[in-house]
């Protein structure tokens, strides 16, 4: 496969940064721009929940799915919700076939993070009989162009499916489990809409919302996953490093924008009637 990354470190790299030194990015943004996002829900008829979500250039459509399984031991009354992400060759040409990579692991997981840890999918309404019967909830990301900033994006994504989702409600009966002809909803299953807000970094600068050119010559970025009162995880990649100070600041940032766009999205108005 082609190293892009070093062919375009070479030729934008020094545009790019003087650029960030003057408060500007090449797609007219200031440091603290997000790209606009999209968001349209019900995609895939046969899902349970689905949303396709554009973040500028990068898009992602993401299904919910689910099964009906036995709980873990330790979690005998609560549900499952694992998170898968598969970057689809069509998105980039950075992208191959094959087993997961490193950077749909390090999607998946971070998305993943963000939402289990702010205990956003109330996993007790999971559970259709302690010990016997739970539903087990796949949540599948498929980007379907990349643009930059896939986690953030993937999140998003992630979220509307989710809240979009309706799920047979089950009872326990003879042993089994039988569907009562109701749903559970997205205000059922949900509880907190926690976001994912990456930062990229290229020397000393640090910007919100990488594009693809912005990430494939950074130094690294940071994501911050944040409720509306606290941080819920962090994860940093690339060989950039962030002071005490600047995760403070990026902390208070954070906050402050995850606030803002939760207004501006509105993710809540996608869900569905539970009859």
């Amino acid at each position: 496969m082609m190293d892009i990354k070093r062919v375009i470190s070479t030729i934008e790299k020094n545009y790019i940064t003087n650029n960030l030194k003057k408060g500007e990015r090449i797609d007219g943004r200031g440091l603290w721009d997000y790209r606009p996002f999209c968001i349209k829900t019900d995609t895939i008829s046969s899902a349970e929940g689905s949303a396709d979500v554009t973040l500028g250039d990068t898009r992602i459509i993401t299904g919910v799915k689910y099964d009906i399984g036995e709980p873990f031991p330790d979690l005998p009354n609560e549900g499952v919700c694992t998170i898968m992400a598969e970057l689809l060759p069509l998105a980039s040409p950075l992208f191959e076939r094959g087993p997961p990579d490193e950077e749909s692991i390090e999607l998946a997981r971070v998305v993943d993070r963000g939402i289990r840890h702010a205990d956003c999918v109330q996993t007790q309404k999971l559970c259709i009989k302690e010990e016997k019967a739970v539903y087990i909830l796949f949540v599948d990301m498929y980007v379907i162009n990349h643009g930059g900033n896939m986690i953030d994006c993937g999140g998003v994504s992630a979220l509307a499916a989710l809240i979009s989702s309706r799920i047979p409600k089950g009872e326990w009966v003879d042993e089994v489990p039988r569907w009562t002809g109701k749903y559970l909803n997205g205000k059922e299953l949900i509880n907190e809409l926690p976001l994912a807000i990456t930062f990229g970094k290229i020397d000393d600068i640090i910007f919100l919302d990488p594009s693809l050119p912005e990430e494939l010559v950074s130094d690294g970025r940071i994501t911050l996953s944040v409720t509306e009162k606290e941080i819920t995880s962090i994860q940093k990649s690339g060989i950039a490093t962030f002071t005490i100070e600047e995760i403070k600041m990026l902390g208070e940032k954070a906050l402050e924008i995850a606030k803002n766009l939760r207004e501006e999205l509105n993710i809540w108005q996608y869900v569905k009637n539970s009859t």
